[in-house]
């Protein structure tokens, strides 16, 4: 029999001899597992035992597969018994060739699984059960799934992605082979990987020496990056940058290169230091005037710079003393008079930064220097000088101080905490929303480590996220912040890593996830429980049920079922309107909520019909409670109608029924209370 093609219809008769079997299936590495017709494990194989989790095959034998097995289709939506198609392959006698779906394992974590099932046939050729073999494929999924998206991105990359396997080219991308002026990539594939380049690079070394050198590095470290003069095939070079990575495959490591043309970048950065050469013998004459004044004549002589300073063409201007004080900013003249009366009658230097108003009424800053010469007695003769436009500098000061204001303001208004740690993780700057969350002041927290203010069992991941941001430049943990009052907050916490004057640290953010984890919990909530009567709803009681069964078949306990509709419900939306009608189902939800006992489930079933599961109740006292809650609806007061009945049946559960069953007896037992004229209780 072969587990993994096709199935053929089975016979007791064609079963090789039973210890050759087991032994056969024990040593497939393919899960195999047989049902009877009631969905009930027969037997299992070893793997199939290690795939669900099984501590061993005794302890689900004889147990019902679907329940313990979470069958679900490939969205994760559970399949009810009647659509399940390991059930389906028992009521068509057809096998299933093939299907992917998901399962769950006793420990509750998820796998894919590819299915093949098969069913068994007793001598009369009659359907007793079926043989179920079962392959996890999460692996494999996910592994195509990887590949597809990286030889996606593989294709699309705009820089050329060559891969070798020390040797030769083994597969390259489009880009590659624009790069290299080829015609396809076959023109490539199968050169040695420094063949694409000239025999020697600029240092002199051999082309190929050097590629063997940068493999064996790649190899060891993991990457490499370096510049490369590179070749393409019509002998044209160009010089590149080069990223050498090992990629582990499973057959072994090959080399990936991603190459990238770089000659743009070359001839800008060469324009670069030329014009920053350029730029620097220009800032030295250019930017800075010089002026020079003869007290005694009061004329003052200025470079060609200075006018431009001052907005002013010396062709038609002959400056003097008096002139320059009116260009000074009126609120600064004071200053600028006492600087120069007190260089000549004192050290003979000034040095200030002022304002001045340009012949077209705008505003500048300059820097000013000054020093007196003398005469041989020792007056004051010349003064000399240097003017700087430092408008622009000034204006980036401001700025960048208002920025670096405006950061701080930004990082102390941010409703996440912040903070910066050295490499230690010892935290050297943070917000005040840190302090004021764990209720340290500032002093409390400088010089200890950042986990000490983490939940005690959350500070081995965080320590452990704390190190892979710094090794590896980003990462992310959720941990619990412990709070002023000793309670821990649910944090979400991400980081980075950054240099500064060569020190590496991590800086980082915190938000609080007490909100989203109360959302969820109310999504939660509401995914399970009726919105109109708060009760659960089907797929919830569902649930419940499908435990309250295994439990009754682990421990041999007993529970029952109730399920009731309203009489006449149709007519009271008819009459009243739907809006009474949902007041009557509300109203209805909290009438018979008040009558049960708080170890009962009270749901909606569906419109107007509930659910009432009792555990550890047998079908006598199970009636009685169901007739109780009937004479508790009669009495009550609905809005609207104000009096109304319901219809209940009563069944109890019957050891080794399956689900499906169950809720058919319970449901033709209500309906027989209909047909027996409404308001009563029949148990089945």
């Amino acid at each position: 029999m072969s587990v993994t093609g096709h199935y053929a219809e089975l016979s007791p008769a064609t079963l090789p001899d039973h210890d050759l079997s087991r032994m056969l299936l024990d040593n497939l590495a393919t899960g195999v597992f047989g049902i009877d017709r009631a969905g009930r494990f027969t037997f299992l194989n070893q793997a199939a035992i290690r795939l669900f989790g099984f501590a061993t095959p005794e302890a689900v034998l004889g147990k019902e597969s679907h329940s313990l097995t979470c069958h679900a289709n490939d969205l994760g939506i559970r399949y009810h018994e009647s659509d399940c198609p390991i059930y389906r392959v028992m009521s068509t006698g057809k096998p299933l060739e093939s299907g992917t779906d998901s399962f769950r394992r006793v420990d509750g974590s998820p796998f894919f699984a590819q299915v093949h099932a098969a069913p068994l046939r007793d001598s009369q050729g009659e359907v007793c059960g079926a043989v179920v073999a079962i392959e996890d494929i999460t692996d494999r999924l996910f592994r195509e799934r990887t590949l597809a998206q990286y030889k996606a991105v593989f294709e699309a990359a705009r820089d050329a992605i060559v891969l070798h396997d020390q040797r030769v080219i083994v597969h390259c991308n489009p880009s590659s082979v624009a790069l290299f002026g080829a015609q396809a990539p076959t023109d490539l594939i199968g050169r040695h990987p420094g063949g694409c380049s000239p025999e020697f690079q600029p240092d002199g070394r051999l082309s190929r020496e050097a590629v063997n050198a940068y493999t064996k590095q790649a190899l060891a470290e993991g990457s490499v990056a370096y510049e490369w003069l590179c070749q393409a095939l019509d002998g044209r070079t160009f010089p590149s940058e080069v990223m050498l990575s090992r990629v582990d495959l499973p057959e072994g490591p090959i080399l990936q290169a991603v190459i990238r043309d770089i000659t743009d970048r070359q001839v800008a950065e060469q324009a670069l230091r030329r014009s920053e050469s350029e730029l620097a013998a220009a800032q030295e004459i250019a930017q800075l005037g010089n002026w020079a004044w003869d007290i005694a004549s009061g004329t003052i002589a200025w470079s060609d710079e200075v006018y431009r300073i001052f907005g002013v063409q010396p062709a038609n201007f002959s400056p003097n003393y008096s002139d320059f004080l009116r260009f000074v900013h009126p609120s600064d003249r004071e200053r600028i008079t006492t600087a120069i009366d007190h260089a000549l009658s004192g050290p003979g230097d000034y040095d200030l930064e002022h304002r001045i108003l340009r012949a077209d009424g705008s505003q500048r800053t300059i820097h000013q220097r000054g020093r007196i010469v003398r005469d041989p007695t020792g007056r004051p003769a010349r003064m000399r000088g240097t003017v700087q436009d430092v408008t622009e500098r000034r204006a980036l000061e401001d700025q960048l101080r208002y920025e670096r204001d405006l950061g701080e303001r930004v990082l102390e208004g941010l409703p996440a905490i912040f903070f910066l740690l050295d490499a230690g993780g010892r935290p050297i700057r943070w917000n005040r929303n840190l302090e004021t969350v764990i209720g340290v002041p500032a002093d409390g927290i400088g010089g200890h480590r950042a986990i000490e203010c983490v939940e005690p069992g959350d500070r081995h991941r965080v320590a452990a996220a704390i190190q892979k941001t710094l090794n590896e430049g980003s990462g992310d943990v959720e941990a619990g912040l412990v709070s002023r009052n000793g309670w821990p907050i649910p944090y979400y916490f991400t980081g980075n890593r950054v240099e500064l004057a060569n020190e590496v640290f991590l800086v980082g953010f915190g938000v609080d996830l007490s909100e989203r984890r109360r959302l969820e919990l109310e999504l939660e909530r509401q995914a399970s429980h009726d919105r109109l009567t708060g009760l659960y709803n089907r797929w919830k009681f569902e649930e419940a049920l499908n435990l309250e069964t295994e439990r009754a078949r682990r421990y041999r306990t007993e529970f029952s079922l109730v399920m009731f509709d309203i009489d006449w419900f149709k007519e009271v939306n008819d009459t009243y309107g739907h809006d009474v009608g949902d007041a009557v189902l509300r109203k209805m939800a909290e009438v018979v909520g008040q009558q049960i006992r708080r170890t009962d489930i009270l749901a909606r079933w569906g419109g107007e019909e509930f659910m009432i599961l009792l555990s550890e109740t047998g079908l006598e006292h199970a009636t009685h409670l169901a007739e109780a809650t009937r004479v508790r609806v009669a009495q009550a007061d609905f809005p609207g109608p104000g009096q109304l009945t319901i219809s209940l049946g009563v069944t109890q559960y019957l050891q080794g029924e399956t689900i499906s069953t169950l809720l058919k007896r319970v449901d033709k037992a209500m309906y027989q209370a209909k047909e027996r004229g409404r308001d009563c209780t029949v148990a089945a």
